[in-house]
């Protein structure tokens, strides 16, 4: 009635959908996914080779050469790095061809969360390896390591979905911090200056494993 005896509107209304960087379930999902294949080839990559030569005797030839524990364990974290650059491209190219999927942030910023997660990964799995002698020993102790960290670090859905009590263990988790700090840089395009938090977390698991293991690993 008033429309008809004159009346305008002040303004029409329209729908303007707008969708946020990092927005869609993929982009989040991606950066996740990552993190969960840099922990399942520092720890497998790192713990299998180690007790596969363990279990064929390999291990007790090089206890008369001059190599040292160091430089054994060492060398079997740093051969695992040579895998890492071409298994981020490939997922993350992949991501980016199949689901525009954009790393907002630095190459350098995620080859070196690439790098600190690859590390502290292959540092935990030389420590679940120093004593084991078979390889179903290694895979139960592994398997019970990934698990919580499968459930809890936020690979599919958000960790802050978990009550407020398990937090601090949550944000402990080296996982967690390397997932948080990929999605900060794939998805809000963070530095890793501003990511600190996360990489000593990752530092910190990096070097006490790898401490752990020169001390507790054994030849044979």
């Amino acid at each position: 009635m008033q429309r008809a005896a004159g009346r305008a509107d002040a303004f029409v209304p329209i729908q303007e959908p707008v969708q946020a960087v990092g927005s869609r379930y993929i982009d989040w999902l991606v950066p996740g996914l990552l993190g969960m294949n840099i922990m399942s080839t520092g720890l497998w990559g790192v713990g299998f080779s180690i007790v596969q030569a363990r279990t064929k005797k390999l291990l007790k030839r090089l206890v008369a050469t001059p190599m040292s524990r160091t430089h054994y364990l060492l060398a079997n974290v740093l051969s695992r790095l040579l895998y890492l650059a071409l298994e981020t491209a490939v997922i993350m190219g992949f991501a980016w061809l199949a689901f525009d999927v954009r790393v907002h942030g630095t190459i350098a910023a995620l080859g070196g969360l690439a790098l600190f997660g690859a590390l502290a990964f292959g540092g935990i799995g030389l420590l679940l390896a120093s004593r084991a002698r078979t390889i179903e020993a290694v895979s139960g102790l592994m398997n019970l390591v990934m698990l919580p960290m499968w459930v809890l670090s936020g690979i599919f859905f958000a960790s802050t979905n978990f009550p407020d009590a398990m937090q601090p263990f949550i944000r402990a988790l080296p996982l967690t911090a390397l997932i948080d700090a990929l999605r900060g840089v794939v998805n809000e395009g963070r530095t890793l200056a501003e990511l600190l938090p996360e990489v000593g977390i990752l530092t910190a698991w990096g070097t006490v494993s790898f401490a752990l293991a020169l001390r507790l690993f054994r030849w044979q």
